[in-house]
């Protein structure tokens, strides 16, 4: 029965009574100034002019459609995949979010249009074969479309991400590296698998070395890289030199970590046994470039 003007029984509300808060705030934030690149979409769609009632059944089809497959693309995407974003420097990985905040809101709006589409056509013909079927349409299209935004407001926000960078100038880093590289075998290759990491986390800078935390499953070890050698070049003058050699730690339980602070890290390092691997070129560049992209990551406050 008709009330009040609605759609009947459904009692469909506007569209924005659709989000969560959380859900809601983290579209509107987005709003987006990016083209999207591979996502394949336009800034921001065009509404769709006064539809037919066959029109609005079809576009809300092609609606439901769009939306089951942006959940394929999302649910694939290193937004979701959090192995996947190892892969991905900070800003990538922002501008990939941004992408997808937009993208949403622009699906936001259109379903709200086609709402307000429905609702013309129940008040002009709420028996006929094709609104009950376009109404039906558009519940589906509608929980489609919740679930999507639903799976985004789980993606991490690219500042949630981030952390302060941390300097730490006192010296004991570089003097507990500088003996260990000195009286240490130096290997070829790491113990531990890189690109098999869950995470790879920047810790901070200590003296000029650069600390990050590795995680593969219940395990751990710090990698550490920068440390600057005292050498005298061929004139005779001292100068400083950047050891090209990746310095890891012993494993350890991943849960002797959690918790910790900058410091606490830089405290639990000294106590590990410390192996230098000078790895061969290809192996040393991948280890340096996802150095390099953990910490992007860090921020500057």
């Amino acid at each position: 029965m008709m009330r009040n003007g609605s759609l009947g029984s459904v009692h469909l509300a506007p569209l924005p009574v659709f989000f969560g808060s959380r859900s809601f705030a983290l579209i509107r934030v987005a709003a987006v100034t990016l083209l999207f690149g591979w996502l394949g979409s336009p800034l921001l769609a065009q509404s769709p002019g006064l539809l037919s009632e066959a029109g609005l059944l079809a576009a809300l089809r092609s609606f439901k459609t769009e939306i089951d497959e942006m959940q394929k693309q999302l649910a694939a995407s290193p937004l979701i995949q959090r192995g996947n974003r190892r892969a991905l420097r900070y800003e990538e990985y922002s501008a990939l979010y941004t992408g997808w905040s937009g993208r949403v809101q622009e699906r936001y709006a259109l379903l709200n249009n086609y709402y307000e589409q429905l609702n013309r056509v129940y008040r002009a013909n709420p028996n006929s074969k094709l609104y009950l079927d376009a109404r039906k349409a558009y519940v589906d299209a509608k929980a489609a479309f919740d679930a999507l935004s639903a799976a985004l407001a789980e993606c991490a926000k690219p500042d949630d991400l981030r952390a302060p960078t941390i300097v730490i100038m006192d010296g004991r880093l570089n003097t507990h590296l500088t003996k260990t590289v000195s009286t240490v075998q130096t290997e070829t290759k790491p113990s531990v698998d890189i690109s098999q990491a869950d995470e790879l986390r920047y810790i901070g800078k200590f003296d000029a070395v650069e600390l990050y935390l590795l995680v593969h499953g219940s395990t751990a070890c710090y990698v550490m890289y920068g440390l600057h050698e005292r050498k005298v070049d061929a004139a005779g003058q001292a100068i400083d030199e950047v050891d090209s050699r990746v310095v890891f730690s012993r494993t350890f339980n991943v849960g002797a970590v959690q918790g910790f602070a900058p410091q606490d890290h830089l405290d639990h390092v000294l106590k590990l046994d410390l192996t230098p691997v000078q790895a061969q070129v290809e192996t040393w560049r991948f280890i340096t470039e996802s150095l390099a992209r953990a910490k992007s990551y860090a921020r500057s406050d």
